[in-house]
């Protein structure tokens, strides 16, 4: 079937096309944008004489830091040159385009299988240069002579639509079409990408625009899905969004139509996902990656669907960092992107208490107000079967202020081992490096997910109730490993947070229930105090038998990574079959007390802090109970 050649804008056409160039002109007023123009400025003169690279040899994946080394200067080049008409900065952008096409392989992966055809792979550096490589053209077009342009056109046709030709495709490579990874926006974005670019002036791209449309569309209808969230977290939220909505701002610049993966409203709310689970620039997400910051493509698709009060937050986060931020990564985007001005005064923070589950991804939010909450908490339901996944179901984060002070471990590099068959034996996947429960000194098995994770509301409190009854697993010899494992993540009145944890065992066994800080820890042996830099949070235990809170240190595999604090509610001696664990996190040093009893199959907990008490009825599953 043939598909009906496309009618394009001339260039540039991209997501950065004549009004982005425009703002290069500007003189910016924002801080951060003038940070932005002195760091375009000072390093398009460095890389204007084409110095060696600087990427990082010997690391994981190094060639795909080198695709981002060769970006970033690219961009750099392209700015300063619209800023300055200079033809040395024009020179260097070809110059660099030229080495990109002398590489022997642009694939780590297949420079380790020592396989240098260029089709031997598709992968995310392809994804990365060719996005490069469609910027560069984009920009540079109408000024090329035939011999320029053919040089670009050999380089795309060499690597990325030789190898795109038999990769992008469905069965031809594995990320093709896969709603849940990074890897298919990163790849079919960035050839996608490339293919408006050069739409015109190479067959291979009219051929490979509909494949690049084909494998997008799922990646974006699952957000319709999971209410705008990502199962990779909001790190590779960013990572593939980034590459998803630059493909598609680059589709509705070039077409001048609105794109209809742009109409969903999974699309509209996934802008809100990495700021839900980053309060006040706090990250907290799970899985790999718990990192994130405010990134150019993030602000101008907020501009572009209407979202005002995202643009609003990340302008917030924008002027918090660039008062401490030595640098300024992705400098020429955020002058070509942002309008200069702030989008406008940020709405006053939403009065109440916030509990917000993100059904089909599972992950929930507790605070006290939003966007920019007293006291906060998210945890993790769902299921570990999702790409970059942890086995960290239950876990959970706490962020009171502007300062996470509970927080689990995550891996500090990747290693050959990180994504290979033994992947869960490393401490930062396993469940010993989460705060979640530990039954008989194990805890969620792999491969598994939740029950039931649900909303739920009593008198004075309301969260998120979780079962994890069969992802804790079983033995052949004895069956199911628990009859019951529940969690219920309570906010009272806005105050404070409680979680009760449930066990029963068909045999008498030993339970904990552990959490993670970087802060100070003064710890009794149902109590603790944590000190962060600013703020304070106060821990209080209960247990219905005899428990005690120890401490220790985690290991992580890297050695110079930060090695936090491990607090241990666990039980003594004794091993018992129905166990009830509960903790009260109250922020600020004052008091904090908890009270835990049974009446009958009710279980009964009583929290109290300065000015405030809350009981709380539950039946021994972690339901609201009657009377």
């Amino acid at each position: 079937m043939t598909t009906k050649a496309l009618e394009l804008k001339p260039h540039p056409r991209l997501y950065m096309g004549p009004d982005a160039i425009a703002r290069l002109q500007q003189e910016p007023k924002l801080p951060l944008l003038k940070m932005a123009a002195r760091q375009v400025k000072d390093d398009a003169e460095r890389y204007a004489e084409v110095p060696p690279l600087t990427y990082r040899r010997d690391t994981h994946n190094e060639l795909l830091v080198r695709a981002r080394e060769v970006q970033g200067r690219v961009l750099t080049l392209l700015a300063r040159w619209k800023q300055t008409g200079a033809e040395r900065f024009r020179a260097a952008v070809l110059k660099h385009v030229e080495q990109m096409g002398r590489w022997e392989y642009w694939s780590w992966i297949a420079w380790r299988a020592g396989d240098s055809r260029p089709d031997a792979i598709f992968d995310l550096s392809y994804g990365e240069n060719s996005l490069t490589l469609a910027v560069a053209y984009d920009w540079l077009h109408e000024g090329l002579s035939p011999q320029e342009k053919k040089r670009f056109l050999d380089v795309a046709r060499r690597w990325a639509f030789r190898s795109g030709r038999k990769h992008a495709r469905p069965g031809g490579a594995w990320w093709f079409g896969k709603p849940d990874t990074n890897w298919n926006t990163v790849c079919a974005g960035g050839l996608g990408t490339l293919c408006l670019s050069m739409y015109e002036d190479a067959a291979e791209a009219r051929t490979l625009l509909p494949m690049c449309e084909r494998s997008v569309a799922p990646f974006m209808k699952l957000l319709d899905r999971t209410g705008g969230a990502w199962p990779e977290g909001i790190g590779y939220w960013n990572y593939g969004m980034q590459y998803g909505f630059t493909y598609l701002l680059s589709h509705e610049s070039a077409t001048g139509r609105r794109h209809p993966l742009m109409r969903l409203g999974g699309v509209r709310r996934t802008l809100s996902f990495p700021l839900d689970f980053c309060p006040h620039g706090q990250a907290c997400s799970f899985g790999d990656v718990n990192h994130w910051s405010p990134l150019p493509f993030h602000y101008a698709t907020a501009l572009r669907l209407g979202c005002g009060d995202v643009a609003r937050q990340l302008d917030a986060l924008l002027e918090r960092r660039a008062a401490v931020s030595k640098g300024c990564p992705n400098a020429a985007e955020w002058l070509a992107l942002h309008p200069g001005t702030p989008a406008g005064k940020r709405r006053s923070a939403a009065k109440g208490s916030v509990v917000k589950l993100y059904k089909g991804l599972d992950w929930g939010v507790l605070a006290d107000s939003m966007p920019d909450p007293r006291v906060y908490l998210c945890v993790r339901g769902g299921t570990t079967k999702v790409p970059h996944g942890h086995r960290d179901l239950l876990s959970f984060h706490c962020v009171v202020g502007g300062e996470r002070l509970i927080t689990d471990v995550k891996p500090a590099e990747y290693l050959d081992t990180t994504f290979s068959s033994r992947r869960d034996e490393i401490f930062e996947m396993s469940p010993a490096s989460k705060n979640t429960i530990l039954i008989n000194g194990v805890g969620i098995t792999p491969g598994s997910s939740l029950d039931r994770t649900e909303r739920v509301r009593l008198p004075g409190a309301e969260g998120i109730r979780l079962e994890a009854t069969t992802a804790m697993g079983w033995t052949r010899s004895r069956g199911a490993a628990v009859r019951f494992c529940g969690r219920l993540v309570l906010l009272l009145g806005g105050r404070a947070f409680l979680i009760i944890d449930r066990v029963e065992m068909p045999f008498p066994g030993r339970m904990e229930s552990r959490m993670h800080t970087s802060a100070q820890v003064q710890a009794a042996k149902a109590a603790a105090l944590l000190r962060g830099e600013t703020e304070r949070l106060r821990i209080a235990c209960a247990c219905n038998v005899p428990a005690i809170l120890c401490t220790g240190r985690a290991c992580p595999t890297t050695p110079t990574a930060p090695a936090a604090t491990v607090l241990r509610w666990c039980t003594e001696q004794r091993l018992f079959k129905d166990i009830t664990m509960v903790t009260l996190l109250s922020p600020g040093a004052g008091p904090a007390k908890l009270a835990l009893g049974e009446q009958g199959s009710r279980v009964i907990v009583t929290a109290s802090g300065r000015g405030w008490r809350r009981t709380v009825k539950l039946t021994k599953r972690l339901r609201p109970a009657r009377g």
